[in-house]
Formats: C-alpha cells, structure tokens, sequence
C-alpha cells in the first residue's frame, strides 16, 4: 500500500504536467542525450515527447541516465515527423524549433505559456528545412564564447526550465488538472498496480497527511527527525 507521502509525490506530478507543452525530437541520435531529455522533461512537467529515430532500429534510452523518467513521460515514436507536426498544429499547437537564422529570435522573449510544441534538432545537422518550413518562430541560445552552439540536451535543458519558469510565474503549476487528465495519466502510469486509488490524486496534491508509520530499517519513524542526544558537560 502506498504512503501518503507516495500519494502526494504522484498527485504533485500529475497536477503539474503541462498538457500543452510538447517535446519534437527530430533525429536525435544519442541515447544518452535522449535519457538527459527525459529526465528533464518529467523535472520540469512535460508531459511527452515525439521522437522522429535517425534509423529503424535505435537505441533505447539509458534506464541509468533516464533515472527511470521514461515512465513517466510518454515517448511517440514516429516516422515523418513533419506531418506529425501539421497535425498537431491543426490542433492548436505553435511551433518553435531551436535554429540559428537570420529571423531567429532569443528563447527568453518567447510567451511559453501558450500551447507549444519545442522542436529539437539532430545532433550534429540540427533541424531539416522540411520541419523550419512549418514553426511558427526559431530560437536561439545566446552565445558569449567561442563556440556557437550547445549539446542537445543541455540546450532542452535550458529551454525547459525557460518554460517552466514563465508557466510558474504565471499560475499554472498551481492549478488541478481536469479528471479526464487524472485519468488518462492514472492509466498511463499503470498507476491501479501499484494499490493507488484514482479517488485519491483527484484531491489538491499535499492535501493527504504525510507523516508514515513505516519505520525505516533504524527503527525511527518516516516524516520524523530523531531527537538530538542531550549535551554532556
């Protein structure tokens, strides 16, 4: 049975994924930088990636980098990822790719709090002309030293935190998500194994007591520091 302290970590989660953020990986190649992506994304609540692979056959991502995030954040794998894209913009997505250009603007003057879908490029090519044709505006990172561009996955890093920041400024991580949403992730997260009840994360995370009666292997109760020995003259 899970603690209450559990059940607010998973309510805390699912309240503060952003619905309308998404990662577009096109190309990304190495699993560790993929892993590094994940981990980010699940740290600053987005809630999935769509992942146009540079073969048929890649590499999954590194359980040991991932810190197992690619549970909790949802991989769609595609073929074209363009066509992905168009549709999602259908669906009232805008689209920023990472792309230095002569109309490219910096990250930090971008709105994130409207729905958008961040587009990460190859590793070494960056994003194709097919995918740039389509965004609604390219970012850039500013650069003050000599070399003009950042490992992929430190640059998502970046940008997500960007994103978080303005959306917590804004409110959003202090709102409840609809029940559907509750739902959809509760079956995502396979969540009914692990004994959690769907009644239980429809509650405003932090609402359950956290103090639990599990000892730890020391005998001291969980939620509880041990009280200090007295001082001896």
């Amino acid at each position: 049975m899970p603690t209450n302290r559990r059940l607010n970590r998973i309510a805390s989660s699912i309240h503060r994924r952003q619905m309308d953020v998404l990662l577009a990986l096109e190309g990304v190649h190495d699993p560790h930088n993929l892993s590094a992506i994940l981990r980010t994304a699940d740290a600053t609540g987005i809630p999935r990636i769509i992942w146009q692979p540079e073969s048929e056959n890649p590499e999954p991502p590194n359980h040991e980098i991932a810190m197992g995030t690619e549970r909790w954040v949802a991989m769609e794998i595609v073929s074209d990822l363009k066509q992905r894209l168009i549709a999602l913009k259908k669906e009232g997505f805008a689209i920023a790719a990472t792309h230095l250009g002569k109309t490219s603007v910096d990250f930090r003057s971008v709105d994130w709090t409207r729905p958008w879908i961040v587009v990460l490029g190859n590793e070494h090519r960056g994003c194709t002309e097919g995918v740039l044709e389509i965004t609604d505006t390219n970012v850039t990172l500013p650069m003050l030293g000599f070399v003009q561009s950042l490992n992929v996955s430190v640059a998502g890093a970046v940008l997500m935190y960007e994103i978080q920041r303005q959306r917590e400024i804004a409110g959003f991580f202090s709102r409840t998500q609809p029940p559907e949403i509750v739902h959809n992730l509760f079956v995502a997260w396979k969540l009914e194994m692990q004994g959690i009840s769907e009644a239980d994360l429809l509650a405003l995370p932090g609402s359950l007591p956290i103090d639990d009666p599990t000892p730890h292997k020391d005998g001291r109760q969980r939620g509880k520091r041990p009280k200090k020995a007295p001082a001896r003259d």
